[in-house]
């Protein structure tokens, strides 16, 4: 739904990477062989493959032990930063999200453990693992501190890695999930800190870690506090097509910022889709043609303008996957499609006050069942 390619199946689950992924290599290639020569740079290129295989499983972990609980997964997704496996909906009881988060290190435990077998059967025994790192060594050597690394990394107690849904997993048995949800999600910022304060001493990656995880705990709160709604939304088996606006209106890539700005404030509408003929090309927002004008780009057209990123979304799809990109990317509409082309605009805020309305409709069952 979200953009990338399929590679193939895994156990019934598709493993796809994301377009960005592929930049991986080809700095690692550019990295290493400008400096060892291309030999290098293609054995460099093969260990991060052999690494990313292993997330693979790892991810596969997470999946199929969420299969043991009844939750699906949609796909497996490789990013350059790791993998994601998009269950269909989060576990519902600690102890199922104890077992799906431990599943996927647990995975890398094993790969680790096999290549120690492996290689002490070998002629040099351990050692050869011993006199390895990650970064020089023999292959299975350099592997294998990659998985222990793999281990080590996604086992700290903060979101998004597993170690953060362990936390809340162990805390949740203990207390309320939304509360436990905000124990780990502010252990999770004290880490983001640490990681940061020690990346201002010169380590870059550890300040986009920081970021990351800080980015992460705050939305794993906000989307347990979301819980109640969507809850509601998912019982229903709700579509996206089931609150899309199907009266819309739509702009083509050549219409004038001056012309734009003319109506556009009338129209009870804040997202355009930009057209190319009948083709979908992009989206418009009101306060993108505002700024325009207000600099004095009256004669740019919808076309520069627009965002071409943007996701379309399938009548069918599950709206409480959808509402939760939209929330997590700050996207204020997304267009809807079918076979037949564009068909309907779902916007944020009417999923939003849709699903508060329902909210305050159950709150009176939902406060018996607690008496």
């Amino acid at each position: 739904m979200f953009g990338g390619w399929e590679i193939g199946k895994l156990a019934g689950i598709s493993v796809r990477i994301h377009w960005s992924f592929l930049l991986l290599p080809a700095i690692v290639a550019g990295s290493v062989g400008s400096t060892a020569g291309a030999q290098a740079a293609l054995g460099a290129v093969l260990f991060i493959l052999a690494i990313f295989g292993c997330v693979v499983l790892h991810e596969l972990g997470h999946a199929l032990a969420a299969r043991r609980f009844g939750i699906g997964t949609q796909d497996i997704t490789l990013l350059p930063i790791g993998g994601v496996a998009r269950l269909q909906r989060m576990p519902r009881q600690p102890l199922q999200e104890l077992v799906i988060a431990v599943a996927g290190p647990a995975v890398n435990v094993v790969i680790a453990v096999s290549i120690l077998i492996g290689t002490g059967l070998g002629p040099n025994g351990a050692a050869t693992l011993l006199e390895s790192n990650v970064l020089s060594g023999s292959f299975l050597g350099r592997l294998f501190w990659a998985n222990v690394g793999l281990v080590i990394f996604n086992l700290l107690p903060a979101f998004p890695m597993d170690g953060g849904r362990v936390l809340r997993s162990v805390l949740a048995m203990m207390m309320p999930y939304t509360r436990a949800t905000d124990w780990a999600a502010a252990v999770a910022t004290v880490m983001a800190v640490l990681f940061g304060l020690v990346g201002l001493l010169g380590n870059p990656l550890l300040i986009l870690i920081a970021l990351f995880v800080f980015m992460a705990a705050r939305g794993e709160a906000m989307m347990v506090r979301m819980q109640p709604e969507a809850d509601i939304v998912q019982a229903g088996v709700v579509q996206a097509g089931d609150l899309m606006q199907q009266q819309f209106l739509t702009v083509p890539s050549y219409a004038r910022v001056s012309d734009l700005a003319a109506w556009m404030p009338r129209m009870n509408q804040r997202d355009f889709p930009v057209l190319e003929g009948q083709r979908l090309v992009g989206m418009l927002r009101d306060t993108d043609v505002s700024m325009a004008m207000a600099s004095g780009q009256r004669d740019r057209t919808a076309a520069d303008l627009m965002r071409r990123d943007i996701p379309t979304v399938l009548r069918n799809d599950a709206l409480l996957e959808t509402y939760t990109e939209m929330e997590r990317k700050g996207l204020g509409s997304l267009p809807v499609a079918d076979a037949g082309g564009l068909v309907g605009l779902l916007s944020r805020e009417r999923v939003r006050r849709w699903m508060e309305s329902l909210q305050k409709q159950s709150s009176p069952s939902m406060a018996r069942s607690q008496l």
